[in-house]
């Protein structure tokens, strides 16, 4: 376009879908915004024409005066806002204004606050978190609001808006699924089984049960899944269930809050960890370490995902892409419901290379034993 003087006429749809190798669709697209924008005119049986001379891309803010917004779910959970906290403390340190907007779904009342923060002078959105039965909603924001969006996981289709590069979304989860299945091996224990939601679209999910009957299907024992409904009955009926393995139980659960309400519903049959059955959580969340035991869990590296949304909405605001390229090794806070405290040696790190075993806060792991404190 800018080499392109005002009255020269576009080649056709068909040449320059060819000349950018991507479909007719998408050039169709982008030729509308140019017709909205008035750069070029279409006229009826004639063809497309330059109507003015494409205008500079405004040059870029310097970072201390540049806006971002950050639209919050209302109902988030605990892990939904320890990303918040890391997205606010990554932008306070980059010197970047974020603003927050919360709000209970993202259809109609998350575009009037996107609307809002543009007219304020947001130049790109973050979702910090949003549930599964959002997701459709998210796709119809993505694609009607006013700004760019980064997203804190990867939709199909939508892979550009994801913080993550393409294909690397989830590996994290697949990686330390596999990991904590071959730490409880070689902890001796025969039967490990998996606990999470029952909500099988979930990415995620679907890259940790991949990793998990991978791993059974190895000859490492049979595949023990529990997934559950939210809500304590349906925990209780699983509880009862796989409270026959008593002694003989390793459980590996798609996050902390699952361990936690596992736990309870053991505890409700006089069953403990680490004594009756072995658990580890997911994502380090403040209740894995006040709880009774202390819970271990895997440790999620809320500071680079907070700083990696930052820097991707940045680039989204200005048509580029700043994708995290993968994740860490899988870290794992050895509490007590593990039962590896005590037992972490040299034989057990060569055994399980890929997990990084972290101590328990002392303080921490204190206060849990001590509630009054």
């Amino acid at each position: 376009m800018q080499s392109m003087p005002v009255g020269a006429r576009l080649p056709p749809e068909r040449v320059l879908a060819e000349s950018f190798e991507c479909s007719f669709l998408t050039v169709r697209r982008a030729l509308q915004a140019l017709v909205d924008d008035g750069s070029v005119v279409r006229r009826i049986g004639s063809g497309t024409y330059v109507a003015r001379e494409a205008q500079p891309p405004p040059p870029e803010k310097p970072r201390d005066q540049r806006m971002l917004g950050a639209l919050v779910y209302r109902q988030g959970d605990a892990y939904a806002y320890r990303v918040l906290q890391a997205l606010s403390e990554s932008a306070a340190a980059r010197g970047v204004n974020l603003r927050t907007g919360w709000v209970r779904e993202f259809a109609d009342e998350a575009l009037s606050e996107a609307h809002r923060m543009a007219a304020e002078g947001c130049e790109a959105l973050v979702l910090p978190w949003f549930p599964r039965k959002e997701v459709e909603a998210v796709r119809a924001f993505v694609a009607h609001g006013p700004l760019p969006v980064c997203l804190p996981e990867s939709l199909p289709g939508l892979e550009r808006n994801c913080f993550v590069e393409p294909g690397k979304f989830g590996d994290g989860t697949l990686r330390a699924t596999a990991s904590l299945c071959g730490y409880f091996e070689a902890l001796g224990c025969e039967r490990v089984a998996y606990l999470g939601p029952a909500t099988v679209t979930d990415s995620i999910l679907q890259k940790a049960l991949s990793a998990y009957v991978a791993n059974r299907s190895q000859g490492n024992g049979e595949a023990l899944c529990g997934l559950v409904q939210p809500g304590a009955r349906a925990m209780d009926r699983l509880a009862e269930r796989w409270a026959q393995h008593r002694g003989d139980l390793a459980v590996v659960c798609y996050d902390d809050e699952h361990a936690l309400r596992f736990m309870t519903a053991m505890h409700k049959r006089g069953l403990n960890a680490p004594e009756d059955f072995r658990i580890v959580g997911f994502n380090d969340t403040d209740a894995s370490a006040f709880s009774d035991p202390p819970l271990s869990t895997v440790a999620q590296d809320f500071a680079s995902a907070g700083a990696w949304m930052i820097e991707h909405a940045l680039a989204l605001a200005v048509g580029e892409c700043a994708q995290a390229p993968g994740t860490d090794p899988t870290r794992l806070i050895v509490r007590e419901t593990c039962g590896g405290a005590g037992r972490i040696d040299a034989a057990l790190r060569a055994a399980v290379p890929d997990i990084v075993f972290l101590e328990a806060s002392p303080a921490r792991s204190a206060a849990a034993a001590d509630p009054g404190r």
